[in-house]
């Protein structure tokens, strides 16, 4: 399926704050959570963190498929990302609810590793694992790095 560029909605799916109000990154999919668009539906996967689909058009075969723990997953949450896609929104997650925060301070670290991101303009790009620390964007944690 064609990905069209989508601009990320206005807040995170499981917190409701937006980008400035958490800094970091918008997170849409890591390994053990995330969403996607699909023209089938998909189910099963890794017990602990399912693959669950919602058809998104009565008209179409368009699905939104979305997986990880399922205590994250609230009814909430389903519908947010739902309701973004519906409306042409790419959902997204921040990176304390995507855990890619300072183990110190909790902020979010420079780079949310393991993480497919959207930015500003809707491109979707994948952060890859770095083999070091590069430090949070809290400038008064003691990891912080610019």
């Amino acid at each position: 399926m064609n990905k069209p560029k989508r601009l990320p909605a206005k807040t995170c799916i499981f917190c409701n704050k937006t980008i400035e109000e958490v800094g970091g990154m918008r997170i849409v999919a890591q390994k053990i959570r995330g969403m996607k668009l699909s023209n089938r539906y998909i189910g099963g996967g890794d017990k602990n963190f399912p693959h669950k689909s919602i058809r998104l058009s009565s008209s179409l075969d368009i699905y939104m498929v979305f997986w990880g723990e399922p205590e994250k997953w609230s009814q909430k949450a389903i519908e947010s990302a739902k309701d973004a896609y519906q409306k042409g929104f790419q959902p997204w997650y921040c990176q304390i609810c995507g855990e890619r925060k300072c183990k110190v301070c909790g902020s979010p670290i420079n780079y949310p590793m393991g993480s497919d991101i959207v930015d500003e303009k809707g491109c979707i790009s994948h952060v890859t694992i770095f083999p070091l620390d590069l430090g949070c964007i809290n400038p008064k944690c003691i990891k912080y790095k610019k």
